[in-house]
């Protein structure tokens, strides 16, 4: 069954079981066309869905998921705009041309530009969730000028910390375990991290892509082994972040982990901004998809930062 909050890279629970059934909220009244396509990127082929119409929204995915974890909240914002989902390279069905290596942000930066280049006529919208959200706060690093509002929900970035070496020192340590003891059991570490508070709308089950929990499954050494560090080791740019205000947001989830709240909080207040609310846990965008969408659509058009 895929339920409760993961951690601070992304729905990492998404692998431990695929049991799919009725979901918290339901299904939309009616289901926008979900146009799929490959886009040939330097060293990779990124898979990708768009739905609806109107501004572009890109979406993006954290760590050890794809595209699939915003198939249930895509098809509420379908409705406003034009929706961009994709796998991030190396995820799921979105392939490398040659051997997995480390990945870099401005790599994963350039990729999600080429894709809205490809996709949209105007500035995007960009929503991107715990790793996801870092390739957010780097594309408005780099692009800010050719983005609308960018909101990065609880990004792992724990070099903003006071305590950043001690925080730093669990994934390093994780990734110890990887390279000595496997894939299982670095991440049943990985998972200890910051598991937060329980969110009852997880409880249930996640019918919106029946094949996500296969398809994730084989995300977790990728995760581990090329991901989580250069992650969680970025140290975003505050003075280039600050250029964006106010159309970059922090987004804080309404059920909470101790350390994913410190970061959105210490990172709010370095860059001068305050913390937006939304409903659910660190992935509410699976759990409670109408009340997320419509929590992201307020805050894209809210004034002085939306369309």
């Amino acid at each position: 069954m895929l339920t409760r909050r993961t951690l601070l890279l992304g729905s990492a629970a998404a692998v431990v079981a695929t049991s799919l059934g009725g979901c918290a909220e339901g299904p939309a009244a009616s289901r926008p066309e979900v146009r799929t396509g490959y886009l040939r990127v330097p060293g990779a082929r990124l898979y990708y869905e768009t739905r609806g119409s109107g501004p572009p929204l890109l979406m993006i995915h954290g760590g050890a998921t794809d595209a699939g974890s915003f198939a249930a909240t895509a098809p509420e914002l379908a409705a406003h705009y034009t929706v961009i989902t994709y796998d991030r390279r190396g995820n799921s069905r979105s392939r490398l041309d040659g051997q997995p290596a480390d990945l870099r942000l401005d790599r994963q930066a350039e990729d999600a530009a080429l894709l809205v280049e490809a996709l949209a006529d105007t500035p995007p919208h960009v929503f991107g969730s715990s790793g996801g959200a870092i390739v957010a706060l780097e594309l408005a690093t780099r692009y800010r000028d050719r983005l609308g509002t960018v909101v990065a929900h609880e990004p792992p970035v724990p070099a903003v910390l006071a305590d950043a070496a001690a925080q730093q020192a669990k994934y390093e340590a994780v990734h110890r375990t990887y390279r000595t003891r496997g894939v299982q059991a670095a991440f049943e570490q990985f998972m200890t991290i910051d598991p937060g508070q329980d969110d009852p709308a997880a409880d249930g089950d996640y019918p919106a892509d029946p094949g996500f929990g296969g398809r994730v499954e084989g995300n977790r050494e990728f995760l581990l082994a090329h991901e989580m560090l250069p992650f969680t080791r970025y140290r975003p740019d505050l003075a280039a972040l600050r250029a964006k205000l106010p159309a970059l947001v922090l987004g804080l989830g309404r059920y909470r982990a101790e350390v994913a709240t410190r970061v959105v909080l210490t990172l709010a207040d370095r860059l001068g901004t305050e913390a937006t609310p939304f409903p659910g846990d660190h992935t509410g965008y699976m759990w409670r998809p109408r009340e997320f969408a419509q929590a992201l659509h307020a805050t894209l058009t809210r004034p002085g930062g939306g369309q």
